[in-house]
């Protein structure tokens, strides 16, 4: 049997490879979405009982343990640098501990509300700071509301709030549910944080089953990838020959099967050099005249300034082209490309928009979508296999915050066809179409921007304020529990 000392160590072991177990399977790839919603309560309910450096411990191992995967595959997906990869690491690690200890301190103080406000404020904090210091690598990338993208009702609360009020819906709920359930504690309070939590999350379903989402007349859309073992192909070799004749006969069969309106192909499948990109286009211009389909080609064209990433409109009726360069490149896979700071182009008169990939990661690139009343965007993507569902459901949550429509291809990903309330219309490996509307729709966020980061560090600040004045409280031997809490444990 243990000694009475090493009990408070092993529960706050357990309840840190609980919490990093559920983590790892809840914030991932393809998320197991309901286990974020209970995922810190172990280890929220462990670290009042136990002494600082046991805390410290258990709450380090539990946020890294549950991270794991996700530094994994950036190492090994995208190939970021080792020191990238330890540094933020070591930083979201410790922003996360810090906000966990934030709240230990708390409820050892009995200032339960506090604790329960300050750790998802502190969650957010995490977030938002994360994206401010790896604004060039990941923009928004990282996010717990993401995890939620397959349940529309829950992500109507992102065009409210953003990204930000649905991590702290997250956080607050199993918070609510571990100061609840903790001995320290009043009955009052406990109802009170267990009936506020509860009272959040059904007005975020009642929202989001209710909120009118018109966004009038439809087209038929589609986002088309086929198979290749290379991207940026250069357009004077056989094999981009071949894959061009593949295009042909897809495309064709496309529109002699299906009365599409458009098509979006995958990013930068061909590589193209100066004085052959007009001629290259024509050839494109007369695909897309014969088969009566708009285009949205993905390029890397080379010029004089540099190259860059490119979506290109190729429109059916013979019209002029639409050209847009990737704002937001990949450190490391893209620096042999030029990034642009053009901002959206827009095409046709109809409110469409292009985009590529990665920009879609990025709430402030995207924001100008919103500004300029885009109702529908037609995004170009590569991708890396194992991220698809999550990098399609980052850029579905983008649409849902601006009010747009999105048809993506993603090379190695998913083909995703969305509208504006985050309802995936089609969705496959290789070809999705759908009926999609095409009207922009007006969001909070959309007018009022990161206005929840505002509220948010104000319940962060306040409880720092309320952990650092003193309680009165007799010390504690580590790894002991609270006073509140020791008649309780005498008596067993």
């Amino acid at each position: 049997m243990a000694s009475s000392p090493e009990r408070p160590r092993l529960r706050a072991a357990l309840a840190a490879a609980a919490t990093a177990v559920m983590l790892a399977f809840g914030f991932a790839l393809e998320p197991v979405s309901w286990l974020m919603w209970i995922a810190p309560v172990p280890l929220l309910l462990a670290v009042p009982r136990v002494g600082f450096w046991t805390a410290l411990l258990a709450t380090e191992a539990a946020w890294l343990g549950g991270t794991a995967r996700i530094w994994r595959y950036l190492a090994e997906s995208l190939e970021m640098p080792p020191v990238f990869l330890v540094v933020s690491a070591l930083m979201f690690t410790g922003m996360y501990t810090a906000v966990t200890l934030l709240y230990r301190a708390l409820m050892r103080r009995g200032r339960h509300w506090f604790a329960f406000l300050a750790m998802p404020s502190g969650v957010v904090a995490v977030e938002y700071v994360g994206s401010v210091v790896n604004a060039e690598a990941g923009g928004e990338w990282w996010s717990f509301a993401y995890t939620q993208a397959g349940h529309p009702a829950i992500l109507q609360l992102v065009s409210l709030t953003g990204i930000w009020g649905l991590t702290f819906l997250l956080v607050a709920v199993p918070t609510a549910i571990a100061t609840a359930l903790a001995r320290g504690p009043v009955r009052k309070a406990r109802i009170g944080i267990a009936a506020l939590a509860a009272a959040g999350l059904a007005a975020t379903l009642v929202y989001g089953l209710a909120r009118p989402v018109d966004q009038g007349e439809t087209i038929r859309a589609g986002a088309l990838a086929l198979p290749t073992d290379e991207d940026s192909i250069d357009v004077d070799t056989d094999k981009a020959e071949a894959l061009f004749a593949d295009y042909q006969d897809a495309i064709t069969d496309l529109a002699a099967a299906d009365d599409l309106d458009v098509l979006v192909l995958s990013e930068k499948i061909f590589h193209v050099k100066g004085e052959e990109t007009a001629p290259y286009l024509d050839r494109w211009s007369a695909l897309a005249a014969g088969s009566g389909i708009d285009l949205v080609l993905g390029l890397a064209i080379e010029n004089a300034e540099g190259t860059y990433n490119a979506a290109v409109w190729i429109p059916a009726d013979g019209s002029a082209t639409g050209e847009y360069h990737k704002q937001n490149l990949i450190p490391g896979l893209e620096d042999w490309m030029t990034a642009s700071d053009a901002g959206p182009v827009f095409v046709g008169d109809r409110g469409w928009a292009l985009t590529i990939c990665k920009d879609l990661d990025h709430t402030a690139t995207i924001a100008e979508y919103g500004d300029e009343g885009a109702g529908l965007v037609l995004a170009p993507a590569l991708d890396f296999t194992v991220d698809g569902w999550w990098h399609s459901r980052v850029a579905v949550t983008r649409g849902v915050e601006q009010g747009f429509s999105l048809v993506r291809a993603g090379q190695i990903g998913l083909m995703t066809v969305s509208d504006a309330s985050g309802a995936v219309l089609a969705e496959d490996e290789r070809l999705a179409v759908a009926d999609v509307p095409t009207g922009h729709v007006e969001t909070a966020y959309g007018r009022l921007g990161n206005w929840f980061l505002l509220p948010a560090f104000i319940m962060l600040l306040a409880g720092i304020a309320a952990a650092a004045i003193p309680a009165r409280r007799r010390k504690e031997p580590e790894d002991q529990a609270a006073p509140s809490e020791a008649p309780a444990l005498a008596a067993r």
